[in-house]
């Protein structure tokens, strides 16, 4: 990975042109394509291994790999490999793009780009799918070949003796499934938040290099598992691999190199304009196919490769674009979304677009030689991902030895999410992980590779670890089930049944790390005074909270810190003058903001929201509560939209789910009710209902729009009262 630099020009070619006119430039034009086609046709050479033979240009290098075990085999330039590449390779720290190159191998075994190609009965062509890559397997002559283009695929089509790069003569085409069904196998595990000191690598380091490396004082390496620009053979990298280096504490950071900006510097295969978002979501599911085959299951983040680019116009849109479809699909296989960027380029178009409605990764990591080995950067504003979603590429490529073993490497700093690496044999039992968001949704992801006859996953969850309760069942979707749990519990388990409801195997009971929630969508705001932020705390303890409200780059609101003890409640703030202006003149009465909100224990959490400004006049009706043993509303007051629309705020707490139905009555009568609604143990939801017209009109002639009603909260064993403000707005 690099960082931006500016090119060349032209200016002598340029002059040139003017100075030969038209017709001379048709003249050399015609000249020189006669002669660069009789040399084209006399500068070609045969290349032959194991009676195997490829058609070259005579200028390609031919590496035999046997004769220098450090030969590093990169797509990024031409050249022929014969051989199996060595685990002893020494590349560059970092390599993007590919250009019309050839790699012929015995083809027992073969790893590139996270796939594992074994010898086929009969001569195979097989497409990548990123495209620019094709694995051909030749039976009779014992090789398989990997070669990859750019501009010149028909180089290609002529060096291996085929018509087409999908289809060859007297051959199949095979499918990816046979990878795919490779990765099923794999049991995965997930990694956590690991801040320190971490460095890239462009092909993967052997067992050995790794033993040496333990004696540095890294334990975090960025591992390129694929893309259509990735350059670097990996030999090395498989399940097992990931599995040895997470059971020896190194914490993973998977690099895929997908397509690059339309205009970019690296001269790789690049992004088309008009299929950005289609090619973005491509590249997601090839990313998890391709981490998927070597261990990393859904939990674990993925980092998209976008190198240096010239920012502006189509270009940016380009690239933001892809990059948004790439967060959106990655969340939607039950993956963390990380992007790689140069401060000047990627970067700065994503701060640009921080605390909009943009679709943002949740992981940020900045290519910014400066030397500082730490997570703050001038191209990354303190308040943007700030909590641990943050890398730092300080030091570009350089050597370093340890134990012995030297590698070239780019340099980081972390402290954001990182990959677990799986076990190459199915699991004796189902796995499990557990990653709580800062929407107040937890996320699990269940898998249990190799094991067939399992239709459904239930969700066991409970605040004892040895006494777990069943929450809610999920169907079997793929290799790894996403579940989005919205009952927030301390520890949670897993369990597969089979069609008929058997339970077939039960995972082990994982505990939720300690976290903080903000819950919601809106927050009103008075025309003066304070208002709430429905927040939770889940940290073991009582959180001591504070927040931040920003308006883009403005900051429009704070909060000191204040003490919230439960699953759920308001933490109150008032707008500051730059804030109100804001809201005043904002477009359709919705100011878009950022909260942040921060624990004494360093957790955080952080969420986009828009502010809607209300008015009331004078205090307004009586207002009490009597909470149930499971059910309250939170706050005494809640919004109607136009008079019609509405949610009631209230938490459910205890051990299970709450089923609810709600009673609003104002001047002896009903006003609204609604049928039994699903809330999610420990935590905060908006209970909508709807207005009776004989409500509404209550609701317009309410002196100082401030309507009071009693609201009552029912479910099958507990009913909380309480009497509160019906307020309109718009």
């Amino acid at each position: 990975m690099s960082v931006l630099r500016s090119g060349g020009n032209n200016q002598l070619n340029r002059g040139f042109l003017r100075t030969i006119g038209p017709l001379g430039l048709a003249l050399v034009i015609l000249i020189g394509a006669l002669g660069s086609s009789a040399s084209a046709a006399a500068a070609m050479k045969t290349v032959r291994y194991r009676g195997y033979s490829v058609r070259v240009p005579a200028s390609w290098p031919v590496y035999r790999l046997s004769d220098n075990a450090q030969t590093c085999v990169r797509f990024n330039r031409h050249a022929v490999y014969l051989g199996t590449p060595s685990a002893a390779q020494r590349c560059p720290a970092h390599a993007a793009g590919r250009t019309e190159a050839i790699l012929v191998a015995p083809s027992a075994t073969i790893h590139h780009g996270g796939f594992q190609t074994q010898a086929a009965s009969a001569p195979a062509l097989v497409t990548g799918a990123t495209g620019r890559e094709t694995r051909l397997t030749d039976a009779a002559h014992g090789v398989t070949v990997t070669a990859t283009w750019n501009r010149s695929p028909g180089l290609i089509e002529g060096a291996l003796h085929v018509r087409s790069l999908t289809r060859g003569p007297a051959a199949h085409v095979a499918s990816s499934t046979g990878f795919q069904a490779q990765a099923r196998r794999v049991a995965h595990a997930t990694g956590n938040v690991y801040t320190g000191p971490g460095f890239d690598a462009c092909s993967t380091p052997s067992q050995n290099s790794m033993n040496a490396w333990r004696s540095s004082p890294y334990r975090a390496l960025g591992v390129y598992i694929g893309g259509a620009n990735s350059a670097c053979a990996q030999p090395n990298l498989n399940s097992t691999w990931m599995a040895t280096q997470s059971a020896a504490g190194w914490h993973m950071i998977p690099i895929y190199v997908g397509l690059q900006a339309p205009s970019n510097t690296c001269g790789c295969a690049a992004i088309s304009s008009s299929r950005a978002a289609s090619q973005g979501t491509a590249a997601a599911q090839d990313a998890v196919t391709q981490a998927q085959a070597v261990g990393i299951g859904a939990g674990n983040p993925i980092y998209n490769d976008m190198e240096g680019y010239p920012r502006g116009g189509s270009n940016s849109t380009a690239v933001m674009n892809f990059l948004a479809a790439w967060t959106t699909q990655l969340h939607a296989e039950g993956y963390v979304s990380g992007i790689y960027s140069s401060g000047g380029s990627g970067i700065a178009d994503l701060v640009s677009r921080y605390g909009t409605t943009y679709s943002e990764p949740d992981d940020i990591w900045v290519a910014d030689w400066n030397g500082s080995a730490s997570t703050s950067d001038p191209y990354l504003p303190a308040n943007d991902w700030p909590s641990h979603q943050r890398l730092h590429q300080y030091s570009g490529a350089h050597n370093e030895t340890y134990g012995g073993v030297r590698i070239n490497i780019d340099g980081d700093y972390l402290d954001a999410a990182t990959a677990g690496g799986g076990s190459a044999t199915p699991a004796a039992a189902p796995s499990l992980s557990v990653s709580p968001t800062s929407s107040g949704i937890v996320q699990l992801a269940a898998s249990w590779p190799g094991i067939s006859g399992i239709t459904t996953w239930r969700t066991l969850g409970g605040t004892n670890p040895t006494a777990l309760g069943s929450v809610d069942n999920s169907p079997l979707r793929g290799v790894t089930t996403t579940i989005a749990e919205h009952s927030a519990f301390p520890y949670y388990a897993i369990q597969a049944l089979t069609a008929s409801g058997q339970v077939i195997g039960t995972s082990s009971t994982v505990p939720t790390r300690p976290h903080v929630v903000l819950y919601g969508h809106s927050v009103f705001v008075p025309r003066t005074g304070i208002t709430g932020v429905p927040a939770g705390c889940f940290t073991g303890a009582a959180c001591q909270l504070s927040a931040t409200v920003t308006s883009g780059r403005r900051l429009v609101a704070s909060a000191s810190s204040e003490r919230l003890n439960s699953s759920g409640g308001l933490l109150f703030f008032s707008l500051n003058a730059t804030g109100r202006r804001l809201l005043a003149h904002t477009r359709g009465r919705r100011l878009p903001v950022r909260i942040i909100v921060r624990d004494v224990s360093g957790r955080s959490a952080s969420a986009l929201m828009n502010l809607v400004p209300y008015t009331t006049v004078g205090s307004g009706p009586r207002r009490s509560a009597s909470p149930a043993s499971t059910l309250r509303l939170l706050g005494k007051r809640d919004f109607v939209l136009r008079g019609a629309t509405g949610g009631i705020l209230a938490t459910c707490t205890g051990a299970a789910p709450c089923l609810v139905t709600t009673k609003i009555s104002a001047a002896h009568q009903t006003v609204a009710t609604t049928k039994p609604e699903f809330m999610g143990a420990n935590s905060a939801v908006y209970l909508s209902y709807r207005l009776t017209g004989y409500g509404r009109s209550l609701l317009a002639r309410a002196k100082g729009n401030q309507l009071g009603v009693r609201v009552v909260l029912s479910d099958a064993t507990a009913t909380a009262v309480a009497h509160i403000s019906l307020s309109s707005f718009r």
